[in-house]
């Protein structure tokens, strides 16, 4: 908590809270950093309306109160990552609650519903198990889930482009790279950007995937709620 808030009196405890977590913006941010570390890039995809500007106050503030750490890796280009501290996890059970009720106050359509419906989306998963689900929450949403088991498959199917792209990383390896450097050359030559998103394993996959091409990385299991929102966010900025 800032310094300046130190020796404050509070008449209820919900107000200390919102001294922390108040404001449009921060539970969102908190909300998608509770799986996986995130890039300020990949923050600024998935939270279509704040500005760079308040994104990077935002950011600074919750690090500043010990719910984030801003860890920078020494690459080159300089990589840096936000993730919840021990501290930051505690507010983990807050944001999912509001996710809960969010969900229930509002109906489906406002959440990826409306947006979704219609899309093209190609889902390349060499396991069955992950096709499955995938495809399950998708066509529930009236998606046209078009699923391969393989980034070969997947190659052949790019001169029809999809609206957007979600890649298993797991079994497919370095095939998945391949495939990304085949769309995002595609998407150079036609003039339109796929949004892509990985599904990956651990941090590690998480920092490569975006460096090769791909926009956001989701940790698996994906979170149903987690993928809608992520494909909702993407399309913001390809309608």
């Amino acid at each position: 908590m800032r310094a300046s808030q130190l020796g404050t009196e509070y008449t209820c405890p919900v107000q200390v809270t919102l001294e922390v977590i108040g404001g449009k913006w921060k539970c969102v941010i908190l909300w998608w950093l509770r799986r996986d570390a995130k890039r300020f890039g990949e923050l600024k995809l998935l939270i279509p309306g704040i500005t760079q500007k308040v994104l990077t106050q935002q950011l600074r503030e919750l690090e500043r109160d010990g719910l984030i750490r801003r860890e920078t890796y020494p690459e080159t280009p300089p990589r840096v990552e936000y993730s919840l501290t021990p501290y930051g996890e505690t507010i983990r059970p807050i944001t999912e609650l509001m996710c809960d009720w969010g969900k229930s106050h509002r109906s489906e359509y406002e959440f990826g519903y409306l947006r979704l419906k219609g899309l093209r989306i190609l889902v390349v998963a060499a396991e069955a198990e992950v096709r499955y689900r995938l495809r399950t929450v998708l066509e529930e949403r009236n998606v046209h889930v078009i699923a391969v088991t393989s980034a070969n498959a997947a190659l052949e199917l790019l001169q029809d482009p999809p609206q957007a792209l979600v890649v298993d990383i797991g079994a497919l390896g370095e095939d998945s790279y391949t495939l990304i450097r085949q769309v995002r050359n595609l998407s150079d030559q036609q003039g339109v950007k796929i949004p892509a998103i990985a599904l990956t394993n651990n941090n590690l996959e998480g920092s490569r995937v975006i460096k090769e091409g791909f926009q956001v990385h989701l940790a698996q299991p994906f979170d149903p709620v987690e993928l809608v929102a992520t494909l909702a966010s993407l399309t913001y900025y390809h309608k």
